[in-house]
């Protein structure tokens, strides 16, 4: 097959005289000069002519007034008017809805409580620290660690004069 031959379905069509007068001749003048589309052609008619000599079989049994039966019985009915009921009728129909939700509310109810005694409690420790910090020193015991035996940035003069870590403070 070339660029210039007719797709199968083209083929097929023809052979099926599906194909208006005016492509018919022009198909078939081509298909007489090319040896692809003329084998391609003749498989398409013994195809054709193969079905053809099929005996027409019935199946003795009318299925249409079953199916159609059965199409009507599965068709879906209009749902009914709403009708007006208690408040008491819907609390309960509530309540009962709820009650297979339970399920799905107690890991959240527990998750819920977990957040949030994990916030009072990181709350409490923050509120902890800022009361233990200490005191800001006033400007007057600043400037009276000036008269210390050791003053500030200065080494200890002998060794039980200053503190642990090598400060009078």
């Amino acid at each position: 097959m070339n660029r210039r031959c007719p797709s199968a379905d083209t083929l097929s069509a023809l052979v099926d005289e599906a194909l208006p007068a005016g492509e018919r001749e022009p198909l078939l003048a081509h298909s007489a000069s090319c040896p692809l589309c003329a084998a391609q052609l003749a498989e398409l008619r013994a195809v054709h002519d193969a079905f053809r000599a099929l005996p027409s079989a019935s199946p003795g049994v009318d299925l249409a007034p079953g199916v159609i039966a059965r199409l009507q019985a599965e068709r879906v009915a209009p749902p009914p008017a709403p009708s007006r009921t208690p408040w008491s009728a819907r609390l309960a129909a509530l309540i009962a809805a709820m009650a297979s939700w339970r399920n799905q509310l107690v890991p959240l109810a527990g998750t819920t409580a977990a957040i949030g005694l994990g916030v009072w409690l990181g709350g409490m420790l923050l509120a902890a620290e800022e009361a233990v910090s200490p005191p800001s020193p006033s400007a007057t015991l600043v400037a009276m660690s000036l008269f210390d035996a050791v003053p500030p940035g200065n080494l200890c003069p002998r060794a039980n004069a200053c503190g642990a870590n090598g400060s009078t403070r």
